[in-house]
């Protein structure tokens, strides 16, 4: 059996959150609004209505283009795209085919050493287009199927990319930056669960070596005839992407194996089954009888956008979070996924910072910064993102203020206040509904770190009294009996101990 390479390309469409629609003055909510209460005769496609394009959605859509390195075109225009289904008023859809907004793009991922076949791949785009979105069809069991042109008209930005992708855990990841950088943009909110956001897979296998990739084309070698691609549709969750490609990679390669052959064709992505099923033979441009649209004539995006000033984007944030806060990988790129998280995340570091002259270290003490950015990291991801998944805490309604988590952080830095009891005052600032200081509440629980020698002695002599045998073994060379001891004295204090003074006493004891 030949080694098989998997070829897989990817086509997302997103609802951009405009005001108002594509070619009409309705409003953009198909979501919270009563079905059929925002449409006119342009979205219900009356004889004689004529679409006026949406200014801000060509401006967003040549936003997008820019943050995915493609080329701007100085001229576009919208054409009709012919077929023929309930959810489609004019039985064409105005979008774009052979001028688009902006074209010949790419992206750069970078994958977590040994989670990838790869660790950084540079995936094409081939071209992002404008166009407007179908109404919304609901299938019940009872064989009908009720349609919501509340959505018809809503302005939809494809991306399509080049057949560079090589695995399902690359789709998976290339999808999840569109969805980031659509949110940074402020574009769309890119939820997928409510359809903002819709991922289609075309995916192939071949034979290596006897294909080549040129500038997205695939071209058989002498003598090789290429297997079909295959379109997977309805996925709404990167799970899905993820499994819907591992499906059709082992489907098709059954089918090479045994010697069959299939036909280009869309199918269905199914999540009860956990596998795709046939819909149709794929159409072609030439079945969908693409023209220009006549009542709307060419623009130039690149006049209409005007300069295009992009924010920071995920991939440049999370090296900045690595390069200027010292942050993991790991922690650079779960804090950076979220607007809000990296928000606040900057506003922690920066309160940080002013708490360096406290521990009588520069700002360019790269060791002090490097350890609290450690702290501050593992405390956000772990410690904090926690706690709030547990009371089911948004980070977006959060109470309590980067400033006084910073300040936490601080007191645990500076052994004012342990790991035990940190974590105890979170939980109180968290549960109190209101902002805290953290400090106030150290002082006013007792939870301060005791880090002085006398009132420590006590107890660690005690603690020498209650496990005599556990001194004896520690004494006889088993030094991981300290930690034990260690551990009690942490307990009788309630976790207020130094752990590194209560170690010294313990040692100075037991001699």
């Amino acid at each position: 059996m030949p080694k098989l390479q998997v070829i897989i390309g990817m086509e997302v469409h997103v609802e951009l959150k405009t005001k108002s629609k594509m070619f009409c003055a309705c409003k953009n909510d198909p979501d919270r609004s009563a079905p059929n209460s925002n449409v006119c005769e342009i979205c219900l496609a009356h004889p004689g209505t004529l679409p006026v394009p949406n200014k801000t959605a060509i401006e967003w859509a040549a936003k997008i283009a820019k943050a995915l390195n493609c080329r701007i075109n100085t001229n576009s225009k919208f054409d009709r795209k012919h077929y023929f289904y309930p959810d489609l008023p004019k039985a064409y859809q105005i979008s774009q085919y052979d001028q688009p907004i902006g074209e010949h793009g790419y992206m750069n991922l970078e994958f977590l050493p040994g989670k990838n076949i790869r660790d950084t791949a540079k995936i094409g785009v081939t071209r992002v287009h404008l166009e407007e979105d179908t109404a919304k069809s609901t299938h019940s069991s009872s064989n009908t199927t009720l349609v919501d042109f509340n959505r018809a008209g809503v302005p939809l930005v494809e991306i399509v990319s080049e057949p560079d992708i090589a695995s399902a855990a690359e789709a998976k990841a290339y999808c999840q930056e569109l969805q980031m950088i659509f949110r940074y943009l402020g574009v769309s909110d890119a939820d997928m669960e409510k359809g903002h956001m819709r991922c289609e897979v075309n995916i192939s296998l071949q034979e290596e070596g006897k294909f080549t990739n040129n500038n997205g084309v695939i071209t058989p070698v002498a003598g090789y005839t290429l297997n079909h691609k295959v379109e997977v549709k309805n996925i709404n969750s990167f799970r899905a992407v993820e499994k819907a490609i591992e499906f059709e990679i082992q489907r098709q390669t059954a089918m090479i194996e045994n010697g069959e052959s299939w036909k280009q064709q869309t199918r269905g992505w199914d999540e009860n089954s956990g596998g795709t099923v046939m819909q149709r033979e794929k159409e072609t441009a030439a079945d969908y009888r693409y023209f220009p649209e006549p009542d709307i004539p060419p623009f130039h995006p690149e006049v209409i956008a005007g300069d295009l000033n992009l924010p920071e984007l995920p991939q440049a944030k999370r090296a900045r979070f690595r390069d200027e806060y010292g942050f993991s990988y790991a922690d650079a790129e779960i804090l950076s996924s979220d607007l809000a998280w990296s928000k606040f995340t900057e506003q922690v570091m920066s309160e940080l910072a002013h708490w360096l002259h406290d521990f009588k270290a520069e700002r360019n003490d790269a060791y002090v910064s490097k350890q609290l950015a450690h702290l501050a990291g593992g405390w956000i991801t772990s410690k904090l993102m926690g706690a709030m998944a547990e009371r089911k805490i948004d980070i977006r309604v959060l109470k309590l203020k980067p400033e006084n988590f910073a300040e936490l952080v601080a007191l645990i830095y500076a052994n004012k206040l342990n790991s035990t009891n940190a974590q105890k005052i979170l939980n109180e600032m968290l549960d109190s509904g209101v902002d805290m200081d953290p400090t106030h509440i150290m002082e006013e629980k007792g939870y301060g770190q005791i880090s002085d020698e006398g009132k420590l002695s006590e107890v660690v002599e005690e603690i020498i009294k209650n496990y005599p045998k556990q001194v004896e073994q520690f004494k006889a060379g088993k030094e991981p009996i300290l930690q034990f001891l260690k551990g009690m004295v942490m307990k009788a204090t309630e976790g207020s101990a130094d752990p590194v003074v209560a170690e010294k006493l313990l040692r100075e004891k037991m001699k």
